[in-house]
């Protein structure tokens, strides 16, 4: 190992990774000290070892960020509750775009999880950085969306250490966001999510944001500690409309009926954050189905609908239901499982 001296940033490391550092105490430590006086106050009768520390971040290719360097994001540190150390894995330049955080709840509808793939697409398409947490259902669709284009790269925040995947499901999504944007988090590596740990993960996803779109929330769901951040933080709050059949969009439609804005298109988006509605990719509708398969659409809602309910809703045979089902299924308008149909919400044709 070099004997050349460790930076301030391996002091800052070491100080986040001792037993029982709480936030709230590593910003105290932080506050008008170098992390070495910090470090020499707190932790020089530990038996942490800084060198090793500072080896481990190097190896998994962790960067370490102390609010107040130059290499801090100017977008988190002037918040009054900024982390006293930030720790990123992939390029931090990806802060840099304007940014929308996309949230929602993890038990979302295929049509929530379609919205949000879409949105992600489109903004990434229109150069907006897709902010989000990295979570099952709306987070992972909307990162899902900004990956499948080449356009501007994805900031995720998740709520333990960049070395603990959290869901497993997403190892592969995480690594992807890491590789073309940044992962970032305010744990220190080996930090195990914990429910408290994303509350307070989602003042970061607030500070991020230019603006922050809801795309499915139950009426008590966690997506509303993110738009508590952002409200006190004078964001702005989109959210998507949904069916008020649906339990997933009940939060959203209470969020509307309190005043927030609607998205029903992505230049709702753009233009909320200020940007040119003429840089947006125009989105191409598939053709409309018709004859059969426009009653039978008509037929069929946006939360499980079964076939005994799309025969009575259209008065058609059992035998044309099915066929105009399959059409339907074939060309995208439809999902089926398990005997039930939904719709989906339609998205960008293969050939725009």
């Amino acid at each position: 190992m070099s004997d050349a001296p460790l930076p301030s940033e391996a002091y800052a490391a070491a100080l986040a990774g001792l037993p029982r550092m709480s936030t709230t105490r590593l910003a105290a430590l932080l506050r008008d000290r170098d992390p070495r006086a910090a470090w020499h106050m707190a932790g020089r009768e530990s038996s942490v070892s800084v060198a090793e520390v500072w080896a481990a971040h190097q190896a998994a290719g962790v960067s370490v960020h102390v609010l107040g360097s130059p290499s801090y994001p100017a977008a988190l540190a002037h918040d009054h509750e900024a982390p006293a150390v930030l720790f990123a894995h992939g390029d931090l330049a990806a802060v840099d775009h304007p940014r929308v955080a996309i949230v929602g709840t993890r038990r979302c509808t295929h049509y929530g999880r379609d919205v949000a793939r879409q949105l992600g697409r489109q903004l990434a398409e229109a150069g907006v950085t897709v902010v989000s947490g990295l979570a099952l259902g709306v987070d992972g669709a909307a990162h899902q969306g900004a990956l499948d284009v080449d356009g501007a790269p994805p900031v995720a925040v998740v709520g333990c250490g960049l070395d603990v995947v959290y869901p497993r499901a997403h190892a592969r999504l995480q690594r992807q966001v890491a590789s073309r944007g940044v992962v970032l988090s305010e744990w220190p590596l080996g930090t195990h999510p914990e429910p408290w740990r994303f509350p307070a993960r989602n003042r970061i996803l607030a500070t991020l944001a230019d603006v922050v779109v809801v795309v499915e929330s139950h009426i008590a769901g966690g997506s509303r500690h993110t738009v508590d951040a952002a409200n006190d933080r004078g964001r702005r709050i989109l959210a998507v409309p949904g069916p008020v059949t649906s339990p997933a969009s009940a939060g959203t439609n209470q969020l509307l009926l309190e005043g927030c804005g609607p998205v029903t298109a992505v230049d709702d988006i753009l233009v909320a954050i200020g940007l040119d509605v003429s840089v947006a990719p125009t989105l191409d509708f598939r053709r409309r189905p018709e004859g059969d398969e426009a009653v039978v659409l008509a037929a069929v809602t946006w939360t499980p609908t079964n076939l005994d309910q799309i025969i009575a809703r259209t008065g058609l045979r059992p035998g044309r239901v099915a066929v105009a089902l399959a059409h339907l299924e074939e060309s995208g308008w439809v999902l089926a499982s398990g005997g039930w149909w939904e719709r989906r919400a339609p998205t960008r044709s293969r050939g725009a």
